[in-house]
């Protein structure tokens, strides 16, 4: 059977300086949250560590694993779903192993195999291999980039690891901050790999392998999505039992552990469709977890509790307020390393502070929107056809009524998202899908970072990011393109990121069904036209769990784990903060932000003239990082 390990680290030495190994320990400390034990192999040139949360076989398959001649030295972190299968396929070519463990059968494909085995491997992965013959390391990522690799060279070495982290304390590495990373934040509400907050330090890509020998670095991606609609002709009831078919399989993958495994249950489609799947499957009550806001638009326990009783799960719910949120701030801030201010990190790092205390592995829903068509932006678009029809004058009236509208601060508001859809409709697909979704436009960022700090800047609009990841693609399907290029920027550096760092700051992992390489690439053999139509989306989904979860769950529309920050900036605590960080002294101290333009933000803001929130809270956010951080 398999285990999962969690975070890897290593040095790889360019020159005959201080032994690789003299820092290894510190660079696995930094990473103590990441698993309970660790290894470590070195020579004169490189240094590998490991640390692991052992979730399955919790006592047979140690690290670093070596080949039968002793030649390759693996470590790893994640979880390869179809060991099973592909050791059995080893054995019976001759393969001896020396652990019981799911990583060791990548050691003998690559011994057979080289970089063609990485398309073999079902599961979630960050590795690296060592060659001690040909003196070359690999490094090695996951399809979609489910586990994090980050590394770094200098002029005496190269670092890797599976947070920044590790890669920070090593003494060759240089603390410079990227004033791309920030324009980008700034924008996104992330940093777009595979750049970071500091120059160098770089994140591998997903479905990538990096080669290192002798000083020279090559990167190849080894797999794509590739929006192709091949499955034009299949019927709307297939597609919705291959759907159920894949998503089972998906789960019961998932469910491979020797400890307890939960189920993050928000309430929406995506985690009811998990949990329901699972208490089919398990042999024992599920554990469920939800959280539970105070600010009723924001709240989704009633359906979370609905979908509960209605699989007699064992329940568990998180209440959170903004005095609990405020309390983590700093712990939070710390884990996610960067900038990063996605309002589900919150919730998640308090559920699974909870969740420690009865499972080590959860399940939660990332993906299925942006496979399935979910994300309200992506309907904007589908409409967004239909309204370029209709006579500019139209355009005009209806633009000018909008904006009429009266700023609310419910939850994904009518007045916001009929503001973003009239003010970026007109743009091309790629650039009106980031005007929908993003924290501060390209013209809003522009006004408040100076003119000096924008000159630095290789590519000031983040919005050439979308049009660059569609454009690459030679699909003619549009909304398809648009939601492979989600996965390719959001989804991984956002979503998948942000779930890594609050799982593993409580050394649990998590696990995401949703993304299991065969369901991603049916999802994205069909037409879009069979996903989403006119106001209904997730076809495939609704379709296939019809009568598996109550209808008031499955049809629902999207509400997403969001937090209520437009409200909190009001309570004691969080005010203080917001004003304190776009002080102007404070601003002025920074060297970047527009300071007039900053102030009228926060003043139109605080009169209702405009719901400013995400973009204050992006600008507290990067503040805050950069205050906590000393700089």
């Amino acid at each position: 059977m398999g285990k999962s390990m969690c975070g890897i680290t290593g040095v790889y030495n360019y020159k005959l300086a201080a032994p690789p190994s003299r820092h290894i320990g510190e660079m696995l400390t930094s990473i103590m949250h990441r698993g309970t034990v660790d290894g470590t192999w070195s020579n004169e040139t490189v240094a590998l560590g490991s640390r692991r949360l052992p979730i399955v076989d919790l006592e047979n398959s140690p690290q670093p694993i070596f080949s039968e001649n002793g030649n390759l030295i693996l470590i790893g972190n994640g979880e390869i779903y179809n060991f099973s299968e592909l050791r059995s396929t080893l054995l019976k070519k001759g393969h001896n192993f020396s652990t019981s463990g799911d990583l060791e059968c990548i050691l003998h494909l690559y011994q057979e195999q080289g970089n063609d085995v990485w398309n073999k491997l079902r599961g979630m992965f960050a590795v690296a291999i060592y060659d001690r013959n040909s003196k070359t390391l690999t490094l090695a990522r996951d399809h979609m980039g489910i586990k994090p690799l980050f590394y770094y060279e200098s002029v005496d070495s190269f670092l890797f690891a599976s947070e920044m982290r590790s890669i920070a304390v090593h003494p060759s590495f240089k603390k410079e901050l990227n004033a791309q990373s920030m324009a980008d934040f700034l924008s996104l509400q992330f940093i777009p790999k595979p750049q970071t907050i500091y120059k160098g330090l770089l994140s591998l890509p997903p479905a990538s392998f990096l080669v290192m020998k002798e000083g020279n670095i090559s990167i190849k991606k080894y797999w794509a999505i590739e929006p192709d609609p091949s499955n034009l002709a299949i019927s709307r009831e297939d597609i919705a039992a291959r759907t159920l078919s894949l998503v089972k399989t998906s789960v019961k993958r998932r469910l491979m552990a020797d400890v307890p495994v939960g189920v993050l249950l928000s309430g929406g489609l995506d985690s009811s469709v998990i949990a329901a799947l699972t208490n089919e499957m398990a042999s024992e009550q599920v554990e469920t977890f939800s959280i539970v806001f105070k600010e009723d638009s924001f709240d989704e326990s009633p359906f979370s509790q609905l979908m509960a009783r209605h699989l007699k799960t064992n329940h568990h719910e998180v209440v959170l307020n903004s005095n609990a949120i405020l309390g983590s701030l700093e712990n939070i801030s710390y884990h996610l390393e960067e900038p990063f201010c996605e309002g589900s990190a919150f919730p998640i790092y308090h559920i699974c502070n909870k969740a420690k205390e009865y499972v080590t592995v959860i399940l939660s829903g990332e993906g299925a929107d942006e496979i399935f068509c979910g994300y309200e932006p992506y309907t904007a678009l589908n409409l967004a056809r239909y309204y370029k029809k209709i006579p500019n004058s139209f355009h005009q009236l209806f633009s000018s009524m909008v904006n009429r509208l009266p700023v609310s601060e419910k939850k994904v508001s009518l007045d916001l998202k009929l503001k973003r859809f009239t003010s970026g409709v007109g743009f091309d697909p790629p650039k009106a899908h980031f005007w929908f979704r993003c924290s501060m436009n390209d013209d809003e960022k522009y006004q408040v970072l100076t003119k000096d700090f924008l000159g630095q800047l290789t590519r000031p609009a983040a919005s050439v990011l979308y049009e660059n990841q569609y454009n690459a693609m030679t699909s003619d399907d549009t909304l398809n393109k648009i939601m492979a290029t989600d996965c390719n920027l959001h989804l991984v550096d956002d979503l998948l990121l942000r779930a890594d760092r609050m799982s593993m700051a409580h050394t649990m992992e998590l696990r995401v069904p949703f993304l299991d390489i065969d369901l991603v690439n049916f999802a994205f053999s069909l037409p879009s036209s069979k996903k989403i139509s006119f106001l209904q989306n997730k076809i495939p989904l609704r379709d296939a769990v019809k009568g598996l979860i109550p209808d008031k769950i499955r049809l629902r529309p999207k509400k997403g784990l969001n937090m209520p920050y437009q409200q909190w900036f009001k309570q004691t605590g969080w005010k203080e903060i917001l004003h304190d960080c776009l002080q102007p002294e404070n601003l002025k101290s920074l060297g970047f932000f527009n300071i007039e333009a900053i102030q009228k933000m926060l003043s139109d803001h605080t009169a209702k003239k405009k719901n400013n929130a995400h973009a204050l809270w992006t600008m507290m956010n990067l503040i805050l990082w950069l205050k906590n951080n000393g700089i």
